[in-house]
């Protein structure tokens, strides 16, 4: 059993004054929902650490050989990369998982994997079209921003402190739309340069927040839930239902009949 997952199991009956019993009902069952994001965590792990693993290669021999030439430097650009595209695949997975901020986190994946191979093209190919870069920063901008989005996403805040959600998502958003339109004016004027930079270091401030934020308000959410018999998550992966004790519950992500009942302490 996860920690992370029996931790907000206890959480959902925090105040109850008891204590909690988890049954498995029956055997486990392949995972039914959410599965194309369980493969693809899977999968981008392993091109991940694989990457990483040529990465440090390559660098070594970069170091000890004297004769590290042209084309050993595109391979290990071509790794970096790879790795590059497969760690904004991870940033998104989570919020994707949980079904947060609709198609922001497939966006995230899918663009980044894009800009990343247009990148690759352009180490081997060396294509001389300015069109070419500006359309590849432009990717690049936009899959980088919704990686962010999915990121900040996950952060839980106390009712007072939404606003700070809010904001920063407008700032993320303002901050992709003039870094992409950047991009395409030859000679940008001063005032929209220091305009670009202030839209920056605002999102950065604010989203440096949200995190510490998250980390402030998570006695008060916790105390805010009420003190019912709801169970809210399920014990094996800590994915979000709806059941109450003692009933048989499945887990829509998993697949793995369970139930959970009342412990209370001997007095």
């Amino acid at each position: 059993m996860r920690p992370r997952a029996w931790e907000a199991m206890l959480g959902s009956t925090k105040g109850v004054g008891m204590s909690t019993a988890v049954h498995r009902l029956g055997p486990s069952k392949r995972p039914v929902a959410r599965a194309p994001a369980r493969r693809v965590r899977s999968g981008a792990l392993g091109v991940f650490f694989a990457s990483v693993a040529v990465n440090a290669a390559l660098g070594i021999y970069a170091v000890l050989a004297p004769d590290f030439g042209e084309t050993e430097g595109k391979i290990l650009a071509t790794s970096l990369f790879v790795t590059g595209a497969v760690l904004l695949a991870l940033a998104s997975e989570p919020a994707w998982e949980r079904g947060l901020l609709g198609p922001v986190p497939y966006a995230g994946a899918l663009l980044g994997a894009l800009a990343f191979a247009l990148a690759i093209v352009a180490v081997w190919a060396e294509p001389e079209a300015e069109l070419y870069v500006r359309i590849m920063a432009t990717i690049f901008t936009i899959a980088a921003g919704c990686a962010l989005a999915s990121l900040l996403a996950l952060a839980r805040l106390a009712p007072r402190h939404r606003w700070v959600s809010l904001v920063t998502f407008g700032l993320l958003s303002l901050a992709g739309a003039v870094v992409a339109v950047a991009w395409w004016w030859d000679d940008p004027h001063e005032a929209y340069v220091r305009g670009m930079g202030a839209v920056l270091i605002a999102l950065a401030a604010f989203a440096v927040s949200l995190p510490v934020l998250h980390w402030v308000d998570r006695g008060a959410l916790a105390a805010a839930e009420p003190a019912t018999d709801a169970v809210r998550f399920c014990p094996h992966c800590g994915a979000r239902l709806a059941g109450t004790l003692g009933a048989a519950l499945v887990c829509g992500r998993c697949g793995r009949a369970f139930g959970v009942t009342a412990a209370h302490p001997p007095t």
